[in-house]
């Protein structure tokens, strides 16, 4: 029999009746509820779809019939093809579901020609929020690529401009002055967590920076929100039993939405599975029992998962961008995603690509959260080099 999508609609339509004969008991159905995002007047979801590795439209269907309005590609996901999937997905429902993308460029005629690119993929007129995305330090964003950003929107090409970071501390002033963008992606996670000393701006206090977003009315988009998945191992892996905490998952997207400066998330929905699993991790509220499963789980990922709290920044002498290494080799090592680790490894200058961590006796790069660098980058060298 052909696995046709209305057939794949109606066996997960079916495992969620209650009373269903010859069937594990129902999970608890979980209701999307909405939030407003900043000044935007934007009504999301507060689980949102992250497509970045999502080959099988019949995924973002689903969530679009699950009620998941948020919907977050880029230009560059799959090779350029994601946008293709989201086109297929969600093209006749295109009015009724709010899309983003966005352009890595590193010049404005680059990410203009992104935005057209993007446009005509997604098979749009417009994109709800379209980012300059992953810039990690103001001198990345020229006035000429705020130029293009700001002329796209007047010309209906864009309703919002969103920025995306992975060091909101260093960028925040950029982003409440300078940028005058709408909408913000950051990491967000419990691994990453909040600290309040105001003094200690070290990429793990975002309490301060989350209360100026909010003063400022810029919507709240977080991503990372598993801090590195770590779920794909399996059974014959001897690591397989540590990095499957059982509600982990289920917890760490809780976590993110107990706070509400944080408006939607951007959530990996690979396949039917996962986008099952987010849906109804919904269906209850942030616990104690959640709080300690995380605190286990923070010790579990320790010597993995990279905060990207700046302190390694410059340390390396062989000049390696460790953070960035590192989180490549999460991408492979805990999401199971080989070729996101890949494209953005292969994008280094060739005389970074040549270090080998191997060569040096003892690591200079010292992780005040414990990650294990050397192990990291010696992983992210091995695999992708």
């Amino acid at each position: 029999m052909s696995d046709t999508p209305s057939r794949r609609k109606f066996f997960f339509t079916g495992l969620a009746m209650s009373g269903a004969p010859g069937l594990a008991a129902p999970r608890k159905q979980a209701t999307l509820r909405y939030r407003t995002l900043g000044k935007t007047g934007l009504r999301v979801t507060e689980l949102g779809c992250g497509s970045e590795a999502v080959s099988d439209y019949t995924v973002l269907e689903r969530a679009a019939d699950l009620g998941i309005n948020f919907f977050d590609t880029a230009r560059a996901y799959e090779g350029g093809n994601n946008e293709r999937v989201v086109k297929a997905a969600l093209g006749a429902r295109r009015k009724s579901v709010i899309i983003s993308s966005r352009s890595y460029g590193k010049d404005a005629r680059t990410i203009r020609e992104h935005l057209d690119e993007s446009l005509k993929e997604i098979g749009t007129d417009y994109l709800d929020i379209w980012y300059i995305g992953s810039k990690d330090s103001p001198e990345e964003v020229t006035d000429a690529m705020l130029e293009v950003q700001l002329a796209a929107q007047k010309a209906g090409k864009i309703r919002f401009r969103g920025f995306s970071t992975h060091r909101l501390n260093r960028m925040l002033p950029f982003i409440t002055t300078k940028g005058r963008f709408d909408v913000i992606q950051i990491p967000y996670n419990f691994a990453i967590g909040t600290r309040r000393d105001p003094q200690k701006m070290d990429g793990t206090n975002l309490e301060n920076c989350l209360a100026d977003l909010k003063r400022a009315g810029i919507g709240v988009v977080a991503m990372k929100v598993m801090a590195g998945g770590y779920r794909t191992r399996t059974p014959d892996d001897p690591l397989y039993s540590l990095y499957q905490r059982p509600n982990a998952h289920a917890a760490a997207l809780r976590w993110a939405l107990r706070d509400d400066r944080i408006q939607t998330t951007s959530v990996r929905m690979s396949d039917h599975e996962r986008l099952e699993e987010n849906v109804h991790a919904l269906a209850s509220p942030f616990s104690e029992d959640d709080r300690k499963t995380l605190a286990a789980h923070i010790e579990d990922i320790k010597p993995l998962y990279c905060r990207m709290c700046g302190a390694c920044d410059g340390a390396c002498p062989n000049g390696l961008p460790v953070s960035d290494l590192a989180r490549y080799a999460m991408y492979a090592q805990g999401y199971g995603e080989f070729d996101m680790g890949y494209r953005r490894y292969s994008e280094l200058p060739e005389e970074l690509r040549s270090v080998r961590c191997s060569d040096c006796a003892k690591c200079a790069v010292q992780c005040p959260n414990g990650v294990q660098v050397q192990a990291q980058l010696n992983l992210a060298q091995h695999l992708f080099s």
